[in-house]
């Protein structure tokens, strides 16, 4: 499949159109196309194709659509099934780029290459000229989401810096008329852009046009100043001074006005956090105890549910003070490489000069950092892999990691492992946000888990008619309980399925085993027709997972589910 996003939203299948419906069904495809090898969250769909305002059948509606796009690539004759295509991934949908290419990852790929012979001015502008040639329009034309016109302005911006680097390519040719023609109608739509304006004022000033330069900066200046109260940046301002003196002056890229600020880019604080102070002085012990040559890298693992981002945020801004650079943050639900390309924009680095390859992106990342004090929190990592691109370059950085499993792998300063809460603390956080005692039914349908009472205590206050008791029955129903103890986009459900799902399959069908009830390695070995020795090795797995709990049961060990995974895999539909 090949979708173009650069103009009207349009999709090919094995060479001919493919018809995509109405807007919501463009805009999913829109979005997915953009994140293409990146897992879309079904909620971010219903965002942008909702705007924030979704129906109560917006869930329905999504999983809809994607099968309705399925059904069409299926009749236009797409070569490979449509399923691995647009690809179902708990808590979401990806496109998957091995088949499925998109006018903007050319684009990208154009621009890298020009960016990488940049010393042959000729040969890279005839590549950004390419690049450029993949827009058809305005980007995401037909796309009425507000959500994705964001993307669209950023797109936008892509293009008109491609514009400047290949514009600044012909300046070396000595094409200072070709470029002064091209740039003055851009320049005048958007009338903000200085570096925009500073590549045109030095093709008129190389092409011996200095009056018309100025004037070209004189009415920048006047834009600037009434329309926004701001002055001219320091680059264009030198650019003037120049010009005024009859220098030979190239421009520089003008800094992102980013490269100014100390990044904040932390979630808000959990306002409650009962149970967890002995772990978060743990941490904080262990982070001044760090040895000082070595980067201190501080991680929290723990059964789903268990507020392991909670309290790692909690950690995190009680720790702003002693980094003062700033903090950056990342939900490694994203790829690596992204996430690199977002923190380096953070830092100062223009787009353009992003590399393209990850080692590449990560070295200069810990350059970058090398001398700063910030505090990078990277939450919900699947595997060390993931963590390591990310990890800063020098000892003044901190790192808090939220994990799915114990990182053995990475070099950490600190580990702790989350269990659910005791009775009494569950107790003491459903009453701090309810002013009403949970009583113990309650609390045993809540398997102790932060989440889980948390979305308890969110469904009691919703409903002001109910008593705790109240509570405890509909939660009793089976049939309904994991739906219940869902608040918003967090989901125990989604967060079951995503982690499940990732399992390798002889691990999953232990998890099989273990939900028909407890079991000994003997009897899973039994179950799976195995030797006993890899029936042990399966279920320390699901325990290094949080999947499973072991208890010794007198010369051998038994392993027992979680009871809200357990009714997760073993739910029948109301």
């Amino acid at each position: 499949m090949y979708v173009s996003l650069l103009g009207e939203v349009e999709a090919q299948v094995a060479g001919g159109p493919l018809p995509l419906g109405g807007p919501h069904r463009v805009s999913l495809l829109a979005l997915l196309a953009l994140r293409a090898g990146s897992v879309v969250p079904v909620s971010e769909l219903i965002d942008a194709l909702w705007d924030g305002a979704p129906p109560r059948s917006a869930l329905a509606n999504v999983h809809g659509h994607v099968s309705a796009l399925r059904n069409a690539m299926r009749a236009a004759g797409s070569p490979v099934a449509p399923d691995r295509v647009l690809v179902t991934r708990p808590p979401g949908y990806l496109l998957d780029p091995a088949h499925c290419r998109t006018d903007l990852g050319l684009f990208e790929e154009l621009r890298e290459q020009a960016w990488s012979v940049r010393a042959d001015p000729a040969a890279s502008a005839g590549l950004y000229a390419k690049a450029l040639a993949c827009w058809r329009g305005p980007a995401l034309l037909d796309v009425g989401s507000a959500f994705l016109r964001r993307h669209a302005e950023h797109l936008e911006h892509r293009r008109l810096q491609t514009v400047c680097d290949m514009a600044e390519a012909q300046l070396e040719l000595g094409l200072h008329d070709t470029v002064a023609l091209g740039l003055r109608p851009l320049v005048d739509a958007h009338p903000y852009d200085e570096r925009l304006r500073g590549v045109l004022m030095l093709a008129l000033y190389r092409g011996s046009r200095q009056a018309e330069a100025l004037t070209v900066y004189r009415e920048g200046r006047r834009a600037l100043v009434q329309d926004l109260g701001l002055e001219p940046g320091p680059e264009l301002r030198r650019l003037e001074a120049a010009i005024l003196t009859q220098q030979s002056e190239r421009p520089a890229a003008v800094p992102p006005v980013l490269a100014t600020l100390r990044p904040r880019q932390l979630p808000p604080a959990p306002p409650l956090l009962i149970g967890r102070s002995a772990q978060i002085d743990a941490l904080h012990t262990a982070l001044a105890a760090a040895c000082p040559t070595s980067l201190p890298v501080l991680a929290v693992t723990g059964p789903v549910g268990s507020g392991k981002t909670a309290l790692a945020l909690h950690l995190a801004h009680r720790l702003q003070e002693s980094h003062p650079d700033g903090q950056l943050y990342a939900d490694l639900t994203e790829e690596p490489g992204r996430i690199l390309a977002r923190f380096l924009g953070t830092l100062g680095v223009p787009p353009d000069s992003v590399p393209g390859p990850l080692p590449d992106r990560a070295a200069l990342f810990r350059t970058l950092t090398a001398d700063r004090r910030l505090l990078i929190l990277l939450d919900d990592a699947a595997d060390e892999a993931q963590v390591r691109p990310l990890l800063p370059g020098g000892p003044t950085c901190s790192v808090v990691v939220t994990a799915r499993r114990p990182l053995t792998a990475l070099d950490t300063t600190a580990m702790i492992r989350l269990a659910p809460l005791p009775d009494d603390e569950a107790a003491a956080l459903f009453t701090a946000l309810t002013g009403t005692a949970p009583g113990p039914a309650v609390l045993g349908l809540c398997d102790g888990l932060p989440a889980a009472i948390r979305a308890a205590a969110a469904l009691l206050q919703s409903r002001p008619h109910w008593t705790p008791a109240d509570l405890a029955a509909w939660l009793g129903d089976d049939h309904r309980r994991l739906g219940l103890l869902t608040t918003g986009d967090r989901s125990l459900q989604d967060s079951y399925a995503r982690i499940t799902s990732a399992l390798p399959a002889p691990a999953r069908q232990a998890l099989s085993v273990l939900a028909e009830g407890p079991a000994t390695p003997a009897q899973l070995s039994g179950a799976l027709s195995l030797p006993q020795s890899h029936a042990e090795e399966l279920l320390e797995h699901l325990v290094d997972h949080h999947l499973a709990t072991p208890r010794r049961s007198g010369p051998t060990w038994t392993y027992a589910l979680p009871a809200l995974l357990r009714l997760h895999l073993t739910r029948i539909p109301a």
